[in-house]
């Protein structure tokens, strides 16, 4: 069997569907998570996403975006308060923000002898799963949603944007795909990273893609002067050539992208 490991998309199309394009064989598709926020496309992407009946979790952004949306004045958004998460609740509708919302915390399945709990983080901020005992209490609070006693247990987390997997025990691995969209600021690769599962293999994988379209939106809301700047400088850096986040935004007269 082979399964497909996503997450944090964050409204990229085009970096997802660069990826399946390269594994459109993959019998099974997982996602930790964070489908919208940061990005251009989140309708497509949640289209997407359901078009191919990935089992998926909720993360972070999506209840943000779902927040936003539902609690909040987000239309009214002017200079200097607009953010990516209100250029999400304008893509959507009420149907896709309910779609979102009755994502499920915890998913989990079993494939090849090796049974996998998907979740998009593991308690606050950016921790990850360092121990056997952090590894056993996890696993044994979700155990209402775990049908069988698997050889091998398998933790999936999204949210840190950084691949890796951790090795805790015999039969206890904690995997993290990376993140379809972007790195974090001290990593300056831009390709869409993701894991590959098959027959229990596990591996690492990465592609380039296209990312003009979304330097592109970028640049508009340049012209526009509506964005805040520090939303428009992670786009520069994440969708262009800008060596950090916090690189000085390019003069409208000099852009020439």
């Amino acid at each position: 069997m082979k399964i497909l490991v996503i997450s944090d998309i964050h409204g990229n199309i085009d970096a997802l569907e660069t990826v399946w394009r390269r594994e459109m064989d993959s019998d099974e598709i997982i996602c930790a998570g964070d489908l919208t926020d940061y990005g251009v496309f989140p309708k497509e992407v949640i289209d997407w996403i359901r078009t191919h009946n990935v089992r998926t979790v909720k993360g972070n952004h999506d209840a943000h975006t779902v927040h936003i949306y539902r609690d909040t004045p987000w239309k009214e958004a002017g200079p200097g308060e607009f953010k990516w998460v209100h250029h999400t609740c304008g893509q959507l509708t009420d149907e896709e923000i309910s779609f979102l919302d009755q994502l499920p915390e915890i998913q989990y399945f079993e494939a090849d002898g090796a049974g996998y709990l998907i979740s998009h983080q593991y308690e606050t901020g950016y921790r990850t799963v360092e121990s056997r005992d952090q590894f056993n209490r996890f696993w044994a609070c979700h155990e209402e949603k775990i049908n069988g006693r698997p050889t091998e247990k398998r933790m999936v987390f999204g949210h840190t944007h950084r691949q890796g997997i951790h090795i805790l025990g015999e039969g206890m691995l904690w995997l993290n795909p990376g993140s379809v969209s972007y790195r974090r600021p001290d990593d300056p690769c831009k390709d869409a990273q993701y894991m590959v599962i098959e027959d229990g293999k596990i591996s690492f994988r990465s592609i380039p893609y296209d990312r003009s379209r979304s330097l592109d939106a970028a640049y508009e809301y340049l012209k526009r002067k509506i964005m805040m700047e520090t939303e428009l400088q992670d786009a520069f850096f994440f969708f262009g050539n800008a060596v950090t986040s916090r690189e000085p935004l390019p003069e409208i007269k000099a852009i020439d992208h």
